[in-house]
């Protein structure tokens, strides 16, 4: 049944690869330029590995170049954050994109104007996702690892990731049936766990997929971001609509 989904994404790509090539490189650049000024300020810094390298006594008298330095650091983070988030939004019109190519055909315009309508609730979803998985990371990480140690944090790490599991159709809640961030949380959850073999074959076919491949020096790379990603997100929205 797995392999259904992949065989309908993979027709769908066909008939609209150029689109979504298009699309991601758009979100590349744009992407790319915000964080490249993060990167940027941070190269900038000249002190930074000299500084890094002083004595407590010999950095007071230069606290100023310090000041400066965690200044551009902190102003960069910020940058990476921005870039992290404009991958959110866009990739809310991706999924968008991906709806509309399970129909027949799509165009790259339509990244943009389901950004434009559902992005705010993409991003105010995965900013929460993120705040639960922080939690849900710490305590099962730390939880196992205090007993077992290492082994306990690799456990615990395994179950973290086997739980977030359930959250992974939360974009195909908001742009198929246009839910809130906390219906489509539930919604999410709650088909997955209906279907939870299911759905973690689906996801471990494309995770070996992509491994595989990436092993491909530079074309490897090309192919899981302009082939496997567009399908991986059809798979999910198919998905969504024959289970909900």
């Amino acid at each position: 049944m797995v392999l259904h989904y992949v065989r309908e994404s993979w027709e769908s790509y066909r008939e609209n690869w150029m689109s979504f090539v298009v699309a991601e490189l758009f979100v590349l650049i744009i992407v790319g330029i915000v964080a490249l000024i993060g990167l940027g300020i941070i190269l900038s810094s000249a002190e930074l590995s000299t500084l890094m390298l002083l004595s407590p006594k010999e950095l007071i008298p230069r606290i100023g170049s310090v000041l400066s330095l965690f200044a551009g650091v902190g102003t960069a983070f910020i940058f990476f954050i921005i870039s992290g988030l404009v991958w959110i939004y866009l990739k809310t019109g991706l999924y968008g994109m991906a709806v509309q190519s399970l129909r027949g055909k799509t165009r790259v315009k339509s990244m943009f104007n389901v950004a434009k309508r559902l992005g705010l609730t993409g991003l105010l979803t995965s900013v929460l996702v993120f705040i639960i998985a922080f939690f849900l990371m710490t305590i099962l990480v730390m939880g196992f690892g205090i007993f077992l140690r290492e082994v306990g944090a690799v456990i615990g790490f395994v179950l973290f990731l086997l739980v977030m599991i359930l959250f992974s159709l939360i974009f195909p809640g908001i742009v198929v049936d246009q839910l809130g961030v906390i219906k489509t949380i539930e919604m999410s959850i709650r088909i997955v766990m209906k279907n939870y073999f299911e759905m973690l074959g689906l996801l471990l076919l494309y995770g070996v997929l992509a491994f595989v491949i990436s092993l491909i020096p530079l074309l490897g790379a090309l192919i899981v971001i302009f082939v496997l990603a567009p399908m991986a997100w059809m798979s999910l929205v198919l998905f969504y609509k024959m289970k909900k």
